[in-house]
């Protein structure tokens, strides 16, 4: 591979990258508002573990949306 390829690549994964941070962000904000509880609340204060198992169940099955729309 010749440097444009590789830079180009680079930045491919560069956007994918902050668009799928930007997924995340939105998706966090969307759980926010729909669960009939405060996840900030939950998390810190309470140490509640099933919601956090929850949200990483939940940001896994986002990452492998992401990942399969990318390919």
């Amino acid at each position: 591979m010749d440097w444009a390829e590789i830079t180009k690549q680079l930045m491919l994964a560069g956007i994918f990258t902050f668009v799928g941070l930007i997924l995340f962000g939105v998706s966090y904000f969307i759980i926010d508002k729909f669960v009939p509880f405060n996840l900030k609340k939950e998390l810190t204060e309470d140490d509640n573990t099933a919601v956090g198992v929850m949200l990483a169940g939940v940001f896994i099955a986002i990452g492998l949306i992401i990942a399969a729309a990318i390919q």
